[in-house]
Protein backbone atom coordinates (compact mmCIF):
# COMPACT_ATOMS: atom_id res chain seq x y z
CA UNK A 1 0.00 0.00 0.00
CA UNK A 2 2.95 2.35 1.02
CA UNK A 3 5.60 1.06 -1.15
CA UNK A 4 7.68 3.41 -3.43
CA UNK A 5 6.42 6.17 -1.20
CA UNK A 6 8.68 8.43 0.29
CA UNK A 7 8.78 9.73 4.11
CA UNK A 8 7.82 13.15 3.09
CA UNK A 9 4.61 11.50 1.18
CA UNK A 10 3.84 9.45 4.16
CA UNK A 11 4.26 12.23 6.60
CA UNK A 12 1.57 13.91 4.49
CA UNK A 13 -0.60 11.53 4.46
CA UNK A 14 -0.64 11.26 8.12
CA UNK A 15 -1.28 14.40 8.60
CA UNK A 16 -4.54 14.25 6.41
CA UNK A 17 -5.46 11.64 8.57
CA UNK A 18 -4.06 8.36 7.65
CA UNK A 19 -2.56 6.87 10.68
CA UNK A 20 -0.78 3.71 9.42
CA UNK A 21 1.23 6.12 7.63
CA UNK A 22 3.52 7.29 10.21
CA UNK A 23 4.05 3.62 11.38
CA UNK A 24 5.39 3.01 7.06
CA UNK A 25 7.02 6.44 7.48
CA UNK A 26 8.96 5.41 11.11
CA UNK A 27 9.82 1.82 9.09
CA UNK A 28 11.52 4.15 6.52
CA UNK A 29 13.29 6.25 8.46
CA UNK A 30 14.74 3.76 11.14
CA UNK A 31 17.17 2.25 8.75
CA UNK A 32 18.53 5.91 7.44
CA UNK A 33 18.69 7.67 10.85
CA UNK A 34 20.27 4.60 12.45
CA UNK A 35 23.12 4.24 10.03
CA UNK A 36 23.26 8.62 10.40
CA UNK A 37 23.42 8.15 14.01
CA UNK A 38 26.18 5.44 13.89
CA UNK A 39 28.43 7.07 11.79
CA UNK A 40 27.83 10.69 13.30
CA UNK A 41 28.28 10.03 17.31
CA UNK A 42 31.68 8.43 19.00
CA UNK A 43 29.42 6.92 21.84
CA UNK A 44 27.67 4.22 19.79
CA UNK A 45 25.77 3.44 23.35
CA UNK A 46 24.34 7.04 23.77
CA UNK A 47 23.99 7.21 19.92
CA UNK A 48 21.44 4.12 20.29
CA UNK A 49 19.75 5.36 22.89
CA UNK A 50 19.59 9.21 21.37
CA UNK A 51 17.98 7.17 18.31
CA UNK A 52 15.01 5.46 20.31
CA UNK A 53 14.37 8.29 22.30
CA UNK A 54 14.43 10.66 19.33
CA UNK A 55 12.15 8.26 17.32
CA UNK A 56 9.89 8.72 19.73
CA UNK A 57 9.86 12.20 19.68
CA UNK A 58 9.64 12.28 16.14
CA UNK A 59 6.06 10.06 16.48
CA UNK A 60 4.99 12.26 19.06
CA UNK A 61 5.65 15.65 17.06
CA UNK A 62 4.82 14.05 13.84
CA UNK A 63 1.37 16.35 13.70
CA UNK A 64 3.25 19.42 13.84
CA UNK A 65 5.87 19.09 10.98
CA UNK A 66 6.31 21.63 8.90
CA UNK A 67 6.67 20.53 4.97
CA UNK A 68 9.32 23.32 3.92
CA UNK A 69 12.29 20.82 5.00
CA UNK A 70 12.22 17.19 4.62
CA UNK A 71 10.99 14.40 7.16
CA UNK A 72 14.24 12.92 7.09
CA UNK A 73 16.36 15.81 7.90
CA UNK A 74 13.59 16.99 10.58
CA UNK A 75 13.56 14.07 12.13
CA UNK A 76 17.78 13.96 12.60
CA UNK A 77 17.86 16.97 13.93
CA UNK A 78 15.64 15.79 16.95
CA UNK A 79 17.62 12.77 16.95
CA UNK A 80 20.91 14.98 17.40
CA UNK A 81 19.37 17.38 19.81
CA UNK A 82 18.30 14.03 22.07
CA UNK A 83 21.90 12.68 21.35
CA UNK A 84 23.23 16.20 22.86
CA UNK A 85 21.03 16.22 25.59
CA UNK A 86 22.25 12.83 26.66
CA UNK A 87 25.73 13.69 26.98
CA UNK A 88 24.73 17.02 28.77
CA UNK A 89 22.97 14.62 31.06
CA UNK A 90 26.03 11.93 31.25
CA UNK A 91 28.43 14.91 31.65
CA UNK A 92 26.62 16.25 34.86
CA UNK A 93 26.68 13.09 36.41
CA UNK A 94 30.57 12.57 35.87
CA UNK A 95 30.63 9.74 33.29
CA UNK A 96 32.15 11.68 30.71
CA UNK A 97 35.22 13.06 32.45
CA UNK A 98 35.65 10.77 35.48
CA UNK A 99 35.17 7.54 33.94
CA UNK A 100 38.89 5.71 33.92
CA UNK A 101 37.48 2.29 33.62
CA UNK A 102 38.59 1.51 29.72
CA UNK A 103 42.24 2.92 31.30
CA UNK A 104 42.05 0.16 33.73
CA UNK A 105 41.22 -2.44 30.97
CA UNK A 106 44.09 -1.27 28.66
CA UNK A 107 47.75 -2.70 29.79
CA UNK A 108 49.48 -2.65 25.87
CA UNK A 109 50.32 1.03 24.97
CA UNK A 110 48.57 2.64 28.00
CA UNK A 111 50.05 5.51 28.21
CA UNK A 112 49.21 6.13 24.60
CA UNK A 113 45.72 5.16 24.90
CA UNK A 114 45.34 6.92 28.52
CA UNK A 115 46.40 10.22 26.43
CA UNK A 116 43.96 9.55 23.71
CA UNK A 117 41.26 9.05 26.09
CA UNK A 118 41.89 12.45 28.10
CA UNK A 119 42.15 14.33 24.71
CA UNK A 120 38.98 12.99 23.94
CA UNK A 121 37.52 13.87 27.55
CA UNK A 122 38.93 17.69 27.06
CA UNK A 123 37.22 17.58 23.69
CA UNK A 124 33.80 16.64 24.66
CA UNK A 125 33.78 18.72 27.55
CA UNK A 126 35.10 21.65 25.67
CA UNK A 127 32.38 21.20 23.26
CA UNK A 128 29.65 21.27 25.82
CA UNK A 129 30.44 24.62 26.90
CA UNK A 130 30.27 26.28 23.65
CA UNK A 131 26.58 27.19 22.13
CA UNK A 132 25.01 24.32 20.53
CA UNK A 133 24.39 25.33 17.22
CA UNK A 134 28.20 25.82 17.06
CA UNK A 135 29.38 22.60 18.54
CA UNK A 136 26.92 20.83 15.87
CA UNK A 137 29.10 22.12 13.01
CA UNK A 138 32.29 21.99 14.27
CA UNK A 139 31.66 18.08 15.14
CA UNK A 140 30.17 17.33 12.41
CA UNK A 141 33.26 18.85 10.13
CA UNK A 142 35.64 18.38 11.89
CA UNK A 143 35.08 15.07 14.59
CA UNK A 144 32.74 13.71 11.95
CA UNK A 145 34.48 14.21 8.58
CA UNK A 146 31.67 15.80 6.80
CA UNK A 147 32.16 18.56 4.15
CA UNK A 148 30.47 21.89 4.58
CA UNK A 149 27.71 20.71 2.08
CA UNK A 150 26.82 17.43 3.81
CA UNK A 151 27.10 19.29 7.26
CA UNK A 152 24.44 21.70 6.26
CA UNK A 153 22.20 19.09 4.80
CA UNK A 154 22.27 17.18 8.23
CA UNK A 155 21.68 20.16 9.94
CA UNK A 156 19.24 21.72 8.20
CA UNK A 157 20.94 25.09 7.57
CA UNK A 158 22.89 27.00 4.51
CA UNK A 159 25.96 26.06 4.19
CA UNK A 160 27.29 29.90 4.77
CA UNK A 161 25.55 29.03 8.13
CA UNK A 162 28.12 26.17 8.63
CA UNK A 163 31.13 27.92 7.96
CA UNK A 164 30.26 30.94 10.50
CA UNK A 165 29.19 28.49 13.01
CA UNK A 166 32.37 26.55 12.69
CA UNK A 167 34.13 29.78 12.98
CA UNK A 168 32.46 31.16 15.81
CA UNK A 169 32.93 27.33 17.79
CA UNK A 170 36.92 27.55 16.72
CA UNK A 171 37.72 30.77 18.37
CA UNK A 172 35.10 29.60 21.48
CA UNK A 173 37.07 26.54 21.42
CA UNK A 174 40.27 27.89 21.62
CA UNK A 175 39.43 29.91 24.68
CA UNK A 176 38.14 27.01 26.17
CA UNK A 177 41.40 24.67 25.17
CA UNK A 178 43.82 26.61 26.08
CA UNK A 179 43.16 26.32 30.15
CA UNK A 180 42.48 22.53 29.47
CA UNK A 181 45.76 21.04 28.52
CA UNK A 182 45.10 17.00 29.51
CA UNK A 183 49.54 17.36 29.01
CA UNK A 184 49.49 19.29 32.47
CA UNK A 185 46.89 17.18 34.28
CA UNK A 186 43.90 19.93 33.93
CA UNK A 187 41.47 17.20 33.19
CA UNK A 188 40.16 17.54 36.48
CA UNK A 189 38.14 20.63 35.16
CA UNK A 190 37.09 19.29 31.82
Amino acid sequence: MYEGLTEDELMQRYQEGDLDALAAMAILLLPKLGAITRKRFSDKSLAEEALQEGLIKVIKSAKSFKHGSKVQTWAYQIINNTYLDLIRRESKRGYLSDDTSALDNRSDNSEEFAEKVANKMTIRSALLKIPKDQAEAVASVWLDGYSVEEAAKILGVPAGTVKSRISRGKDALAEILQDLDPKKGNQKYA
